[in-house]
């Protein structure tokens, strides 16, 4: 009994997990971007980030605009990323 016990309460955590989770959106500042390839670079970076959707990159205004599930990233995680590719980024404000 305490095994089903268990499995339940387990079960309603991981769905209120998710029900908390939801779909954000972030632009960041990357001044880091000099050249043309940057923005693929930067694109390509916070693409490989877990629970990023959807990334677009401006060469113009040095900015990533970023789709990503929160319960399985952050912005920390998305800035960090960026800036070990070498693009420090902050959350553009």
């Amino acid at each position: 009994m305490s095994k089903l016990f268990i499995s339940l309460v387990v079960g309603a955590l991981a769905s209120l997990q998710a029900a908390f989770a939801a779909e954000r959106t972030v632009t960041l500042a990357a001044d880091g971007m000099y050249c043309e390839a940057c923005p693929y670079m930067v694109k390509k970076t916070l693409t490989h980030v877990s629970g990023v959707s959807n990334v677009t990159v401006s060469f113009k205004d040095k900015t990533a605009v970023v789709v990503f599930d929160d319960a399985k990233a952050s912005v920390n995680d998305l800035t960090n990323a960026a800036t070990k590719a070498g693009f420090p980024s902050e959350v553009k404000g």
